[in-house]
């Protein structure tokens, strides 16, 4: 029973000495049953994190990061990328297409850009930074474009805008699967300013000639609104 409990604790010192996750600690109950397998967290001590945030496209972001260690409660993460108007999320009520009235109009997708920056705060006793619960004030900008096609072919082609300027406060939990691969998830919520810049087809009848002239009328607005923000980021530590 003796040369058991030794080569069950020989074993259980060899995760530990080579990094591992588990370890295996002996329990004697008279049941027969003497192992039992507990995994731990596992804490990585990184630098940086290179990072993707699949969810994002449905936004129309393709979303790449940036995470620096500052000290060792802190970093800070960039973000950046191009944004893809008119797919998925994307998509504008007051963009439209009406096929039985005057105004016969369309959206095209193009391509505009995004960046962010963020400070993060790592609040857990006994972690390293880059791991675990953290807190995180993140600023953002987005400018989304999008091409506006005259259907009549009255008009050649022009093109409206999105600026979008975010400020929200983030909680995630950043878990490390490997030595060097992470998954990232986070929810936050905040408050964002966009302004949006379009346009309608529009006539004009000049009474001299008795002809109509079509033109492209803008449409804008801008306001402040609710943000909520979510998602998962796959991670390379380095």
């Amino acid at each position: 029973m003796k040369k058991l409990l030794v080569a069950i604790y020989l074993l259980s010192i060899l995760p530990t000495a080579f990094g591992q996750e588990e370890k295996i600690i002996v329990i004697d109950r008279g049941s027969g049953k003497t192992q039992k397998e507990k995994k731990e967290r596992k804490l990585v001590d990184h630098k940086s994190v290179t990072k993707f945030s699949p969810l994002q496209m449905i936004v129309g972001e393709i979303n790449f990061g940036y995470e620096r260690k500052i000290d060792e409660i802190s970093s800070v993460e960039f973000e950046f990328g191009p944004t893809l108007s008119n797919i998925g999320l994307t998509v504008n009520d007051n963009h439209y297409y009406d096929p039985w009235g005057a105004s016969q109009i369309g959206e095209t997708s193009k391509i505009g850009f995004f960046g962010s920056v963020g400070y993060r705060f790592y609040p857990m006793d006994n972690s390293k930074v880059m791991n675990g619960f953290y807190v995180s004030p993140v600023l953002k900008y987005r400018l989304m474009n999008f091409g506006i096609q005259d259907y009549s072919e009255n008009l050649e082609d022009t093109q409206g805008s999105e600026n979008h300027m975010y400020f929200t406060f983030n909680f995630g939990v950043q878990r490390w699967l490997s030595q060097h691969f992470s998954l990232d998830m986070f929810g936050g919520i905040g408050l964002g300013y966009e302004s949006h810049v379009g346009y309608n087809t529009a006539t004009s009848y000049d009474g001299n000639t008795g002809v109509y002239y079509y033109y492209w009328d803008k449409n804008a607005y801008d306001g402040v609104r609710l943000v909520l923000t979510g998602g998962v980021k796959i991670g390379i530590g380095h």
